[in-house]
């Protein structure tokens, strides 16, 4: 029955039941209507309104029914449940088409909505992928530093698990994190703008270590802030740039030092550079062979977990010239028990250890297991303290002469085959090193007795060349004084002679003259050679100079029946002493002729080229004898039966005072002296 009918037959009724009450009610006013009838009116009246009743009351449940169907599905879809029951669709009336309506929309909305869904997982798988195969570590924390979300990639490196991680504080993560990384977390808080840090080391508690490039981002989820760090593994590249860059500082920084002690301060500071290797001490021991010990010569390396902390902060990842300079300056503040320990302790090599058997095979050992490994001895691991070391040979020239022990004893990071390997270059510097500074040292001791030796030398070599010299001259000197001597008495002589012999006594007299002006050329030329001579420079033309000496000696050449034939070019002037040149020109010149014989010729020649000015003279004679060729410039050699031996001592002095040199060979014919001078 539909509502539209309900409401006809309720009308029907309600207006009988108003008739039939009317009509009681007057035929009761007239008295005139039997008993049975008024009866019957009452009990159709009666039957009228419980007609009426029982239509309300099936009307209300009806329409309250409807009602509550209608409330029932706009509740659901308040809990977002669009699945209605569609069988329960019944009557044509208004209420029961708006509940089929919404029972229809209602199905509408759940397809929307479970399409909707199926992109909703489809972008949150998406995403979920993307964030488990992105090759970086990623952490999602709130603004408590507490980690909400790790990637799969971030729990296997750090081995790690799920529990192990979220909720937790990034501290409790990793004990070690730059300073820059909770610097930028708490700034991001505030400003929200994304930060990028670049090479941070973060050092986990269970001693996993890398070096990140970290991206830091803002984000809202669910109206709660959150912080994404987005850290990007860069440690291998950055070990592999640092270690080149690290040996190539060491290098310069080797050979620019001759320090012994700063050198090897500097390549233990390079292997505890943390980053390079990731060894937290170095330590040297060097070979006594006369007391037969192995003695501790230098460490470096802290003394606490704080100090290597410290030290791990202050250090840049990047700057191995910033940290090779703390090798060669020091670093007093820390590793002081470690140095006093190492420098204090030896090692008996009488003894069958693990060191003796190092310096007897050359080979590098690596312990990860030092308390159960009976190759090292209760005296090595008390003073050692840590169950994982490495020992390198220092090697040089094929003499094994110490060995250099490195541990990571504070952040007990596993040692590496790369570590040992970089270990073994630093252990082959060190080594190179010691044994260069010894034989520098050795040859500084060779040196000072040479040097010893060449100044008693020296002082020989002048006693002798006064003894050569002291006997040349008076070789040179004697015969005159015995000549002077000779006459001067037979002057006495004849002047004693009852006849005097006049022309005798002049005879005698002229020789003793010409004896005395001999000695004085010989005292000349000596004091000429031993004492400056005035120095005057002035533009010159050498060619003129060459032709006031040929006029000079122009007569001498002819009665010598030798020809002196003058090539001279134009050359540029020079700057010269005219009259210590003429003095050049003259010897050389007498020279030449002293060793040509009669036909023969004499050449001089000039030429210059963009730098020097050339005078070449030449004779026809004999040459030069070749064990002479080498002597001939020295002071007091001559090959001449007459004469001091300081003619081609003085010219070369002359020639070296103007910058220049003089040179001889033989020729086919005879010997060409070349002279050289530069050009102003």
């Amino acid at each position: 029955m539909n509502e539209r009918k309900l409401q006809l037959f309720a009308s029907v009724i309600l207006i009988l039941t108003i008739i039939t009450s009317i009509s009681i009610t007057i035929m009761l006013y007239l008295q005139k209507t039997n008993t049975i009838m008024i009866v019957l009116s009452c009990i159709l009246s009666a039957t009228l309104i419980t007609l009426l009743i029982i239509f309300r009351l099936i009307h209300k449940v009806f329409f309250t029914n409807n009602i509550r169907k209608i409330l029932s599905v706009v509740d659901n879809f308040k809990k977002g449940i669009f699945v209605q029951p569609s069988n329960e669709v019944k009557g044509n009336d208004l209420l029961s088409k708006m509940y089929g309506e919404l029972l229809i929309a209602s199905r509408h909305l759940d397809n929307i909505i479970k399409s909707q869904k199926n992109e909703i997982d489809k972008f949150r798988e998406l995403y979920t992928n993307m964030m488990f195969s992105m090759n970086a570590y990623i952490v999602a924390l709130d603004f408590n530093n507490k980690i909400i979300f790790t990637n799969e990639l971030f729990l296997n490196k750090f081995q790690l698990s799920p529990s192990e991680v979220n909720g937790k504080n990034l501290s409790d993560i990793f004990y070690f994190l730059t300073g820059t990384v909770l610097q930028a977390i708490e700034e991001i808080k505030s400003s929200h703008e994304s930060i990028i840090l670049e090479k941070a080391h973060l050092i986990s508690h269970n001693r996993i270590s890398i070096i990140a490039d970290i991206k830091l981002s803002f984000m809202i989820s669910n109206n709660e802030p959150q912080i994404i760090m987005v850290m990007d593994d860069v440690t291998n590249k950055t070990k592999r740039d640092y270690q080149i860059s690290l040996i190539t500082q060491l290098s310069g920084t080797i050979q620019k030092d001759d320090a012994l002690d700063h050198i090897l301060r500097t390549i233990l500071t390079a292997v505890t550079s943390g980053t390079g290797l990731g060894f937290n001490r170095a330590m040297l021991f060097l070979r006594d062979d006369k007391n037969n010990i192995l003695y501790g010569r230098m460490s470096v390396g802290p003394d606490t977990l704080d100090e290597a902390f410290s030290i791990w902060s202050s250090l840049n990842p990047l700057k191995g010239k910033e940290i090779l300079s703390r090798g060669i300056n020091g670093d007093d503040a820390h590793g002081r028990l470690l140095k006093e320990k190492v420098e204090s302790t030896s090692f008996d090599l009488n003894e069958d250890t693990i060191f003796t058997q190092i310096l007897q095979s050359g080979e590098t050992i690596h312990i990860t297991d030092a308390l159960h490994d009976q190759r090292v001895n209760d005296e090595i691991k008390k003073f050692i303290d840590v169950n994982e070391f490495v020992i390198v040979p220092l090697i040089a020239l094929n003499k094994i002469i110490g060995i250099l022990i490195a541990d990571n004893k504070f952040n007990q990071m596993p040692i590496t085959h790369d570590s040992v390997d970089l270990l073994t270059v630093f252990a082959y510097q060190a080594a190179l090193s010691i044994e260069t500074y010894n034989n520098l040292e050795l040859l500084k001791q060779e040196m000072e007795k040479i040097r010893h030796r060449q100044e008693a030398i020296v002082e020989s070599e002048k006693l002798a060349a006064i003894g050569r010299i002291a006997s040349h001259i008076a070789h040179e000197i004697r015969n005159p004084l015995v000549t002077v001597g000779g006459y001067s008495r037979r002057i006495l002589q004849t002047a004693n002679a009852q006849q005097v012999d006049i022309q005798k006594i002049k005879k005698a007299a002229q020789i003793i003259m010409t004896e005395t002006e001999r000695l004085e050329k010989i005292l000349a030329n000596v004091m000429d050679f031993t004492r400056p001579s005035p120095f005057l420079l002035r533009f010159n033309n050498i060619n003129e100079i060459i032709d006031d000496t040929a006029s000079l000696l122009s007569n001498l050449f002819q009665e010598r029946r030798v020809e002196l034939s003058l090539q001279l070019q134009e050359v540029p002037l020079i700057k010269s002493d005219f009259n210590q040149m003429k003095q050049v020109m003259l010897n050389l010149l007498q020279n030449a002729l002293d060793a040509t014989q009669p036909y023969g010729i004499v050449e001089v020649k000039t030429y210059s080229d963009d730098k020097k000015v050339y005078i070449e003279v030449s004779d026809t004679g004999s040459g030069i004898v070749e064990e002479d060729i080498y002597r001939i410039f020295e002071p007091f050699y001559t090959t001449k039966t007459t004469g001091v031996g300081l003619g081609l001592a003085i010219v070369k002095k002359i020639i070296s005072d103007h910058n220049g040199d003089i040179k001889v060979i033989n020729k086919e014919r005879g010997a060409v002296f070349t002279i050289s001078i530069p050009l102003p």
